[in-house]
């Protein structure tokens, strides 16, 4: 149920683009999306040297793997911003990570824009459709044609997605109607919660005890502290100006990239009060986390590695155009 309700405790880590710690050990290449590049770069790390690339067509956005790191899986977001006009692109495609190929490709038209991509603990696979503000599960992604389920989200132009790990509830950052929507996939009798946010939400990260939702008004840079399961607000604070990506570490604390500031900073998780900050050498617009390194991919063509134990960059390398999402392969 949407309203109220436990929420499960267990934490696997890292909330946002992340994969379960355990298996970094295995998965030293990352498979980086290049959106202007139009597809994906593999890179050695924590070197960087350039392993491979794949193409994929116009503007990829997301990207998420199976526990196994066998397949990844890629939307084709189509157009070159979220205010950008045209129908965008409505092909999820699915990468094998061991060829460092395009394994197959699955058609979700008339459904475009396809943009946030997810897997909960069970291996199932959400994609949502920003322009129709449609969430499309697929029970088994690996051979999946066609959706299982698809759940009206009910937006404008529904952007970012985060998930419960049982995949019980799902969180959406609207951003032209400047809200958050929460749905439960299981039951469409359920009616969505819904919340204003400011003028257009998108980072959102849950805590750990998956009990409070994160999320940020980007151009107004303003970080709101929600209760997940009413979505009744528990704090808020102001940012270092336009902000745009959160996670949450493995010891709860929350990271923020700061567009403006060129920056990131480490929240407390429940006062949201600033405890450092780290300076970058351009703005970050991805975070992708695994364990305690973060990889920062920065609008600069480059990303930043990051080592949380010791708050300092530690390394760094070049990249395709406009690099964003990553997971280890």
């Amino acid at each position: 149920m949407l309203a109220g309700g436990g929420v499960a405790a267990m934490a696997l880590g890292v909330r946002a683009a992340a994969q379960p710690a355990t298996s970094e050990a295995s998965r030293q290449t990352l498979a980086l999306i290049e959106k202007r590049a139009g597809g994906i770069g593999f890179y050695e790390v924590p070197g960087g040297s350039p392993v491979a690339t794949l193409h994929l067509g116009t503007q990829p956005h997301e990207i998420a793997a199976d526990a196994a790191g066998r397949f990844a899986y890629v939307g084709h977001y189509g157009v070159e911003s979220w205010k950008a006009p045209g129908a965008g692109g409505s092909a999820i495609w699915v990468i094998d990570l061991h060829r460092r190929a395009l394994a197959r490709t699955i058609d979700l038209s008339p459904l475009g824009r396809l943009h946030a991509v997810r897997l909960d603990r069970q291996g199932r696979l959400y994609v949502l459709a920003e322009a129709d503000s449609v969430l499309a599960r697929f029970d088994h992604p690996a051979t999946d044609d066609a959706p299982s389920r698809l759940i009206p989200v009910g937006g404008a132009r529904s952007h970012y997605l985060v998930l419960r790990r049982d995949g019980s509830r799902a969180y959406v950052a609207d951003t032209l109607s400047g809200g958050v929507i929460a749905v439960d996939p299981e039951d469409i009798g359920t009616a969505p919660l819904r919340r204003a946010i400011g003028t257009a939400p998108e980072g959102m990260t849950l805590s750990l005890d998956e009990r409070t939702l994160y999320v940020i008004d980007r151009p107004a840079g303003t970080l709101h502290s929600l209760d997940a399961g009413t979505l009744a607000e528990r704090n808020r604070r102001t940012m270092r100006g336009e902000a745009v990506r959160i996670v949450t570490a493995a010891d709860g604390r929350l990271i923020v990239a700061n567009t403006a500031d060129r920056s990131l900073t480490r929240l407390d998780p429940v006062t949201l009060a600033e405890q450092d900050r780290l300076p970058l050498d351009a703005a970050a617009n991805g975070l992708n986390l695994f364990g305690d390194t973060l990889f920062a991919s920065l609008d600069s063509d480059r990303v930043a590695i990051i080592d949380l134990r010791r708050w300092a960059i530690t390394g760094g390398f070049a990249t395709g155009k406009s690099p964003d999402a990553a997971v280890l392969a």
